[in-house]
C-alpha cells in the first residue's frame, strides 16, 4: 500500500503541477490580454486628451490672435486721431508762418519807404546846405 499511495500521490503531484502550470500559462495569458487592453485604452486616452489639448490651444491662439487684431486696429484709430490734430496744428502753424511772412513783406515795404523819405530829405538837406555855402 506504501507504493501504490507514493504512486498515487506522485501522480496527484504531477497532475496538480500540469494544472498549476496550465492556470499559470492562462493567468499569463490573461495578464498580457489585460495588459494590452489597457496599453490600448491609455493610447485612446492619450489620443483623445491630446485632441483636445490641440483643440484648447488652437482656440486660445485664435482668442489671443483676435485680441491682437482688436488692439492693432484701436492703436491704428488713436493714432490716426492723433495724427489728424497734428495735421491741424501743423496746418495752423503754416498759416501763422504765412501771416507772419506777409507782416515781414509789409514792414521791409514801409521800412524802404522810410529809408526812401530820409535819403529823400538827407538829398533835399544836403542840395541846402550846398547851396547855402555856394552863396556864402
Amino acid at each position: 500500500m506504501g507504493a501504490d499511495l507514493r504512486q498515487e500521490m506522485s501522480a496527484m503531484g504531477a497532475d496538480l503541477r500540469q494544472e498549476m502550470s496550465a492556470m499559470g500559462a492562462g493567468l499569463q495569458g490573461g495578464m498580457r490580454a489585460h495588459g494590452e487592453q489597457v496599453r490600448a485604452e491609455l493610447r485612446a486616452e492619450i489620443q483623445t486628451s491630446a485632441a483636445e489639448t490641440r483643440l484648447q490651444m488652437e482656440q486660445f491662439e485664435s482668442r489671443i490672435l483676435a485680441h491682437v487684431d482688436a488692439s492693432a486696429a484701436e492703436t491704428r484709430r488713436y493714432f490716426g486721431v492723433v495724427a489728424e490734430g497734428l495735421k491741424s496744428d501743423i496746418k495752423a502753424v503754416a498759416e501763422g508762418l504765412g501771416a507772419l511772412d506777409e507782416r515781414v513783406e509789409r514792414f521791409r515795404g514801409e521800412v524802404r519807404e522810410d529809408f526812401g523819405k530820409v535819403d529823400r530829405r538827407l538829398l533835399h538837406l544836403e542840395v541846402r546846405v550846398i547851396g547855402r555855402s555856394d552863396h556864402t
